[in-house]
């Protein structure tokens, strides 16, 4: 499995973001240099152009010629320069001044009065000027002579300077870049130590240990604290379904274990002497009963964990609604021996509508523990009322009893499984402590309820809210 890092990806994004970043501001840098230097390269050349315009003066010759004096104008070398009269007489040019670029530059259709050219494989720049000087002004106006001035440098100076300001620009980029990435990594071991201590906590946690203390910060911090309280929810969960787990192992080992050692025990009785043919019969059947109470343990605990299942692995419900009040009326004849035996009457009432959306079986086994549990712990000569109402898409069941009732500190533990209030039952009801428990499972597996409310001494009474419609699952 290869492992990832989502510092170095942080750090891996961020520097390629700053690298996208810096490569951008280093090209910026190239126009914004090349157009600063060369404006600034214009604005010298235009002014030694207008120095040599400057040094135009009138010939002392009887045609009113110009003349070009260069004896207070100091040229750079390297510069070349060129002063015409009318497009045709040269007044004056520098000394290696090619006579190819006047014809060049003079037909340039530049509107910006700026050229280039390569001259001696060196790369130069061109202003041209172009002016009107008046010869003798006087009374008719004087003559009127155009002035061509064209003036130019190479450009390798520019461009030296130009270069030098981008390495400059792409030696801080390169310096924001390392230090960029020394202190994010450093932030981030920081940041992640909160991460880190969380981890390193949640570590510790084992099937014998589920202490789980995060770190204060941890809870503090709003990208963690969802984190943390997840886990504290998750361990929760855990806890309480090992401790469950674990209590229905050890519930379901005891009353096996009874079962099992009161049908060894009941055979090795019968082994001891000689019998006669009726105490062999006798003694078997104590052993088969003791088997049927057996085997109605295991199946109840292969139903609970059927159930649970289905329900864990969202098992598909029903497409039919079925039909309560006719698996409660079912139910009440079934237990009709037990009720006449205990002179308990049991009443029935009902909505218009009853139907449930739940499992035919899994309807037929709830309205069953329901009642077999009222009828157990009822009193003699008493009654047991049975409702069935439908609200709001929900169908309730309501068993009353008029029994013991159960004491209040014991309910919140009456729907886990093999749990009785009275222990001291155990024998005389024949329950496992499995029915109830059964009940919930199969309420919460199609999205209902069941609430138990009791008064000692005055009866019980077991509400379960079931959907009367089908139920979208998330």
């Amino acid at each position: 499995m290869k492992f990832t890092s989502i510092s170095r990806r942080i750090i891996a994004g961020v520097l390629f973001a700053e690298t996208i970043a810096a490569l951008a501001v280093t090209v910026t840098s190239v126009f914004y240099e090349r157009h600063i230097h060369f404006r600034a390269f214009d604005v010298m050349l235009h002014g030694r152009a207008e120095s040599l315009l400057g040094a135009v003066a009138d010939a002392d010759d009887a045609d009113d010629n110009l003349v070009l004096d260069t004896r207070s104008i100091t040229v750079p070398s390297g510069d070349l320069f060129a002063v015409q009269e009318d497009n045709s007489r040269t007044l004056g040019h520098s000394q290696t001044w090619p006579q190819e670029v006047t014809a060049e530059v003079i037909g340039s259709k530049s509107k910006r009065g700026v050229y280039h050219t390569t001259i001696n494989k060196l790369d130069y720049r061109f202003v041209r000027i172009d002016t009107v000087r008046i010869v003798d002004p006087g009374e008719h106006g004087g003559i009127r002579r155009n002035i061509t001035v064209l003036y130019g440098s190479p450009t390798t100076q520019v461009w030296r300077e130009i270069y030098e300001a981008v390495r400059f620009y792409s030696f801080l980029s390169l310096l924001l870049l390392i230090t960029t990435a020394v202190l994010i990594a450093w932030f981030l071991q920081r940041a992640l130590a909160p991460l880190h201590q969380l981890a390193s906590e949640a570590a510790g946690i084992s099937i014998k240990q589920w202490s789980f203390n995060p770190p204060d910060i941890a809870r503090s911090t709003r990208e963690l604290a969802p984190l943390t309280k997840a886990i504290e929810t998750t361990l929760a969960r855990l806890e309480q379904s090992f401790s469950q787990q674990r209590r229905f192992t050890s519930d379901a080992a005891h009353e096996l274990k009874t079962d099992v050692a009161i049908i060894k025990s009941s055979l090795q009785l019968l082994t001891m002497r000689e019998r006669t043919a009726e105490d062999y019969r006798s003694g078997l059947a104590v052993c088969l009963e003791d088997c049927g109470r057996l085997e109605s343990a295991v199946l109840e605990m292969l139903t609970l964990a059927r159930v649970e299942y289905e329900s864990d692995h969202r098992i598909s419900l029903p497409n039919e609604p079925v039909d309560m009040a006719m698996f409660a009326e079912e139910t009440i004849h079934r237990f009709s021996s037990l009720a006449e035996l205990k002179k308990i009457s049991v009443n029935l009432t009902r909505t218009t509508s009853t139907q449930v959306c739940i499992d035919g079986e899994e309807c037929r086994l709830l309205a069953s523990n329901l009642l077999h549990n009222a009828l157990q712990h009822s009193s003699a000569e008493s009654l047991v009322s049975i409702n069935l109402e439908d609200m709001d898409g929900f169908m309730t069941m309501s068993v009353k009893d008029e029994g013991e009732g159960i004491p209040e500190e014991v309910l919140p533990r009456i729907f886990e499984p093999f749990f009785r209030a009275d222990s001291s039952r155990d024998r005389k009801s024949g329950g496992t402590g499995l029915g109830l428990a059964i009940c919930k499972a199969i309420c919460d597996r199609v999205g209902g309820s069941i609430t138990i409310s009791s008064v000692v001494g005055r009866g019980t009474r077991v509400s379960v809210r079931l959907p009367s419609r089908i139920q979208t699952k998330p």
